[in-house]
């Protein structure tokens, strides 16, 4: 029984830290994940680089950080958020990037960012909004 009690504790103890572990690695700004919970392009933007790449619904642009906030504040006017969750960080070669799932009054959409260190945090060169 002491044996038992000994091994669960243990089991405990490394799920404890698995999970604490897991939380500070996420690389994703926590005022990314707010901002597409919100719907707030504004704040958005303030991770965007100054050009970045963008798809949304199929439609192509490469534009300033400024018409980039325009284009969000568009698409969560026409799709009012309900939910944001990421699902996935990764990196591959020097890329770093995130995968995630915006769920809208419109329906559910796929979310990829890709990254760039920043001075502080990381800043959004690429983004990807698909119909899922």
């Amino acid at each position: 029984m002491n044996n038992l009690k000994g091994m669960m504790r243990y089991m405990l103890t490394s799920m404890l830290l698995l999970a604490v572990l897991t939380g500070h690695a996420q690389m994703v700004p926590k005022g990314i994940i707010e901002a597409f919970e919100k719907g707030d392009a504004k704040q958005l933007a303030t991770y965007f680089h100054d050009n970045l790449e963008m798809q949304i619904l199929k439609e192509d642009y490469v534009t300033s950080k400024n018409q980039a906030a325009r284009i969000m504040q568009d698409f969560f006017k026409k799709n009012h958020p309900l939910s944001f969750k990421l699902e996935y960080d990764g990196t591959r070669q020097d890329t770093k990037y995130s995968l995630g799932t915006l769920v809208t009054r419109k329906g559910t959409f796929n979310v990829n960012l890709y990254f760039l260190d920043g001075r502080k945090e990381k800043i959004i060169y690429s983004l990807t909004i698909e119909k899922n």
